[in-house]
């Protein structure tokens, strides 16, 4: 039995739950970043994570709710060369870089190419849908408390009962993307020839960003889904326009009407990924 396996159990007796020691499976990616988790209930779900996400400074563990177990987490992601490489190293290369500046690149490449695919006379439409001073006067006024948002939402979202949390090295949890590539994946993220896609490290520049500004944090990645618990989202239609285009061009498999994105979908406290 693993020493880790030991304070595992015992941290989850301190929070007021059973754990076997012999129910801790722990991994290492093969670029040295620890992975540790056991299986829990989907109903009791939420509840470790925020018991875990609160001894995060203490533990230097960061909770994620996912269907896979450690191994699976921590293993090399089947389109590794299309994500590039990973771990303590990319990490450090991602955070050298100002997240502001790069959600901005990505958005503004993002913009240019559906302006490139769009027919002359739609072209204003969509300017007036991705532009956050545009777009914002069409939104309702600003709200004065947060849309509640579930985290079992089910739109594209496995939703069995058999759950892992797993328990990652990490001093923040917009690091996993860096740390773990693959977590999450976003297979079809910019198709076109023209585009690139979505690398680690634009992850890692969104999650950091969003977490900043919006207090949001990494409570489920599960292959191509990614799901965030937000503190406190925009609610003025200003802020909530411009994460609204951000959210947009991120993972365009959850767009909808720009107004609707504006109104409801970001002023939520649960923000929702997917890609196909």
């Amino acid at each position: 039995m693993s020493s880790i396996a030991r304070q595992l159990s015992a941290e989850m007796r301190r929070l007021g739950h059973a754990l076997r020691p012999a129910r801790v499976v722990s991994a290492e990616s093969e670029h040295g970043v620890a992975v540790h988790g056991f299986p829990v209930d989907r109903e009791q779900a939420p509840s470790i994570w925020r018991s875990w996400r609160a001894g995060h400074r203490r533990t230097g563990l960061w909770p994620v709710i996912t269907s896979v177990d450690p191994v699976a987490l921590a293993a090399p992601p089947a389109a590794g060369e299309r994500l590039g490489p990973g771990g303590p190293a990319a990490l450090r290369a991602a955070l050298s870089r100002d997240p502001e500046s790069v959600v901005a690149e990505v958005v503004d490449a993002g913009i240019q190419d559906v302006l490139a695919q769009a027919e002359e006379d739609e072209k204003d439409a969509w300017l007036a849908d991705l532009t956050p001073g545009r777009l914002a006067p069409r939104l309702r006024p600003a709200d004065r408390t947060p849309r509640p948002g579930s985290v079992w939402a089910k739109d594209q979202l496995w939703t069995g009962d058999r759950l892992w949390l797993c328990l990652v090295e990490a001093a923040e949890g917009f690091e996993l993307p860096a740390l773990l590539p693959g977590v999450p994946d976003a297979p079809n993220w910019w198709s076109e020839p023209a585009r690139r896609a979505l690398r680690p490290a634009d992850h890692v520049a969104f999650l950091r960003s969003w977490h900043e500004r919006f207090g949001a944090e990494v409570f489920l990645a599960d292959g191509c889904s990614l799901r965030l618990v937000v503190e406190r989202p925009p609610l003025d239609p200003l802020t909530a326009a411009q994460v609204a285009v951000e959210q947009f061009v991120y993972c365009g498999d959850v767009a909808e009407d720009m107004d609707v994105m504006g109104d409801e979908r970001v002023r939520s406290t649960v923000w929702s990924f997917w890609w196909d």
